[in-house]
């Protein structure tokens, strides 16, 4: 299906990020995007020309191995614990600046800073925007945030983790992120203990059972509350999740025991758990109960029907053709929840519905197609000492979603209503604002680049490229490329 010039930008917009003002449109665009979601690109925090940034201390680096993960973990705890007790022999004035050096920057900016440094230059210099698209939709679905438990180590490596099972089918990646000790801490089911476990009868612990995991898995992974399960449904699920841990370097560590997921029967509840009407029992292996419950939670009609619908609620529209809906539902059971597969289907409905179909953006998609059609970058600027200058999560609060600091475990909102209002604007357009001017001050010739947009971008009668012809005429140019990326048809894809 040909496309006019500003509808394939539309396109790539909605998918990806934009493309750069001097790149030409792929001769086939569905193609150009299918094609980045066949293999797993890889991550880091990456320089203009695809290579990994070599000009920051050797400890800013992302954590992939398990084992270093854990142990980040344990010493933040560690650190925390003996920063309370320090406070008793210190100055107010000593323990504030100990706290801000050994805790504050390497912790609470730092961390955070890396890992959203990651993913935005993965997104704008890596080798498959449209895979970080879908990538950024999972870590969305499967929400870990900053929360309790001092979890900041674990939050990043929990959401790359997820990148790794995007090319396999749903239960793979359901199992992961359900038993990921990212997730079994952000939801405190490292606390989840049986009350009839032997933990509970011998008083190892003063925890008992915890809702929090079983309750997302059925309502936000897997089934959705349409489906009809009821509470004694979660209060089930919640049994079988017992005794599922996190093992880390303490104390409590058993030897030859791998850090990361552990189960400990010593915590589960014993017995059977019935489950929307199915007994889920372990004689032989003790994890078997959560193992069998995630392969028909994964494959269950209500689960293809709650995702299909998220994702094109993500992708397409707050309220999206049923016609779509209903093709992604069938590939996603047809294929038994092979992820490429429902990909595409997606990708196929973003193309097919693209004129009766649009999305508002989130604040950090219109922020990095924003800088990749200016074909400029984020900021590279870290939250190190007492240095000055933008820094990338930092914008990214100002606009309004400070990652990686999500509020509710049911993520950021994908519905566009929830991001309009008169404030959430304003911002956009001041940002724009001081972006426009400091960009001006070294782009070689922003008059060509904001004409070359402007073709690509909009239709010959938009009537917002009269508009900022308009303002251009004048001889304003700042504020011309402000009212092109914060114009209706840049904040809508």
């Amino acid at each position: 299906m040909q496309r006019s010039l500003h509808l394939a930008h539309q396109f790539t917009r909605r998918v990806a990020f934009g493309l750069p003002h001097d790149a030409a449109m792929p001769n086939d665009p569905l193609a150009w995007a299918k094609a980045q979601l066949k293999r797993v690109p890889p991550m880091d925090i990456l320089e203009r020309d695809g290579t990994r940034r070599t000009d920051l201390p050797t400890w800013v680096q992302l954590l992939w191995r398990m084992d270093d993960v854990m142990q980040a973990f344990e010493k933040h705890r560690r650190l925390e614990v003996e920063s309370f007790d320090k406070a008793k022999r210190m100055s107010k004035e000593q323990y504030e600046a100990e706290r801000k050096r050994d805790i504050g920057t390497p912790y609470w900016q730092m961390e955070h800073w890396k890992e959203v440094q990651a993913r935005a230059t993965t997104a704008l210099y890596g080798e498959a925007p449209v895979f970080e698209r879908f990538w950024h939709f999972w870590s969305n679905h499967f929400m870990v945030a900053p929360g309790n438990q001092n979890n900041d180590t674990l939050v990043g490596p929990f959401q790359r983790s997820l990148r790794e099972k995007m090319t396999g089918d749903f239960q793979t990646l359901l199992w992961h992120a359900t038993t990921h000790p990212g997730m079994l801490v952000y939801l405190d089911n490292n606390n989840n203990t049986g009350p009839r476990s032997r933990a509970a009868r011998e008083k190892w612990t003063t925890h008992s059972i915890n809702e929090n995991l079983g309750r997302e898995l059925l309502e936000l992974f897997t089934l959705s509350p349409d489906s009809g399960y009821t509470q004694k449904d979660v209060e089930a699920v919640t049994l079988i999740l017992t005794g599922w841990r996190d093992m880390r370097p303490d104390k409590h560590h058993k030897a030859g025991v791998p850090l990361g997921t552990f189960f400990d029967f010593n915590y589960h509840e014993p017995g059977s758990q019935v489950v929307m009407g199915k007994t889920y029992s372990a004689l032989f292996r003790p994890s078997a109960k959560l193992e069998d419950l995630i392969a028909d939670l994964a494959v269950h009609p209500a689960t293809a029907r709650h995702l299909a619908r998220k994702l094109c609620v993500y992708f397409l529209d707050d309220d999206p053709p049923a016609a779509a809906i209903r093709h992604v539902e069938q590939v996603f059971l047809q294929t038994k929840g092979h992820l490429p597969a429902v990909h595409d289907a997606v990708l196929e409905m973003c193309w097919a519905h693209l004129e009766t179909t649009r999305k508002f953006l989130s604040p950090e998609t219109w922020l990095l197609q924003t800088w990749n059609l200016m074909g400029v970058g984020p900021p590279r600027t870290a939250p190190l000492d007492e240095r000055g200058g933008l820094k990338t999560h930092h914008v990214l609060s100002d606009l309004g979603q400070p990652l990686p600091r999500c509020p509710q475990p049911n993520g950021w909102p994908i519905r566009s209503v929830d991001w309009i209002s008169k404030e959430m604007l304003d911002r956009r357009v001041r940002f724009m604002s001081v972006v426009t001017r400091d960009w001006l001050q070294q782009a070689a010739q922003p008059r060509q680049t904001l004409n070359q947009l402007c073709e690509k971008h909009f239709a010959p009668d938009n009537p917002e490229l009269a508009l900022i012809q308009n303002v251009m005429a004048k001889g304003d140019v700042r504020s011309a490329h402000t009212l092109f990326h914060a114009s209706p048809t840049l904040l809508w894809s």
